[in-house]
């Protein structure tokens, strides 16, 4: 008789700490918006990028999301969908843009609409044009060819 009901307690115990905490829903962080509204600033730059450079003007936000996008179309850097990424432009530097690339999870595109995996962090140089992608591996840029 105990053992069936030590068993049920058990049973009851681990499946209580098998759901979603609010607080893990509270937490967790809001989708971005998706590629066909306005380019927003990365809330996760450096500091010290963020503190030594101005935000990006809306226009500049506009020409470095235009410009991930056409990259991301001629080098082949995602299968998904235009309609399915959202591009968070910011200053990596005087001279330099950098794009992340995110999956933008709506009904039409699936996946989990409170998650935004990363797809690509984009470096543009603003003088030139030449582009450059986050390798994972190490964490540093590579050249697109």
């Amino acid at each position: 008789m105990i053992k069936p009901l030590f068993l049920a307690v058990l049973a009851a115990v681990a499946l209580a700490g098998c759901g979603r905490s609010d607080d893990a829903q509270k937490s967790a962080a809001q989708a971005p918006a998706p590629a066909s509204a306005p380019v927003a600033a990365p809330a996760s730059a450096p500091a010290a990028s963020a503190a030594s450079t101005p935000e990006l003007s809306e226009a500049e936000q506009a020409k470095a999301a235009d410009i991930a996008r056409a990259a991301i179309e001629k080098y082949k850097l995602t299968s998904l969908s235009p309609e399915c990424l959202s591009f968070m432009a910011g200053l990596e530097d005087d001279t330099h843009y950098n794009v992340e690339v995110l999956e933008n999870h709506t009904p039409a595109c699936g996946g989990d609409p409170n998650t935004a995996p990363h797809v690509v962090t984009l470096l543009i140089d603003k003088n030139t044009g030449a582009l450059q992608k986050d390798d994972p591996a190490n964490g540093d840029y590579v050249p697109l060819k």
